[in-house]
């Protein structure tokens, strides 16, 4: 009958004195009884707890996937634009988020110069509206007044990296609002 390590749960030849999974020394009360029927321990078979970890991750990483999700999963109509327009507005498209009416001046016959003209100009109205009613709301306004300004700033950053790259995606939340046609 073969035994086992109570350690590591390895399996002990019946002369040895160690086990050779985790060296650890067999007790002579164990080698006694190794002649008695006792209930064999199942050693799990490889993989199997990582499949088990696996089909439910952590919470935290349902977080952060939602989190991802929540700015990478706007729309992308980069497929309805003429990719030789894109190429060769993607500098101006990436700028219109510092200076939204820069496509509409450098190449006003883009279609994709104008849709981030419009992101940069939804932006750019968001900003200013949210500082003035922050500013003018006592105490809570203000705290949340830096929180905003850092929020603008992301969607800033989203919109230039969106532009410079050739994707045409909607900035999350406020992305849908076309004032620009």
């Amino acid at each position: 009958m073969a035994i086992f390590c109570s350690n590591c749960g390895a399996q002990i030849d019946d002369n040895a004195q160690f086990c050779e999974g985790c060296g650890a020394r067999r007790p002579a009360a164990q080698a006694q009884q190794a002649e008695q029927p006792q209930q064999q321990y199942q050693q799990p078979q490889q993989g199997q707890y990582q499949q088990q970890y696996q089909q439910q991750p952590p919470p935290q990483q349902n977080f952060q996937q939602g989190a991802a999700n929540f700015v990478t999963n706007t729309p992308d109509e980069t497929g309805s634009y003429d990719p030789a327009d894109i190429e060769k507005n993607k500098t101006m498209a990436g700028l219109a988020y510092i200076l939204f009416f820069l496509p509409l001046v450098a190449c006003p016959e883009s279609r994709y110069g104008k849709f981030h003209a419009n992101q940069g100009l939804v932006l750019l109205i968001l900003g200013i509206a949210g500082s003035i009613v922050l500013g003018i709301i006592p105490i809570i306004g203000w705290i949340l007044l830096p929180i905003f300004s850092i929020a603008i700033l992301a969607l800033a950053i989203i919109g230039l990296i969106n532009g410079f790259n050739g994707k045409a995606k909607e900035l999350p939340l406020i992305g849908k609002f076309r004032i620009i046609k």
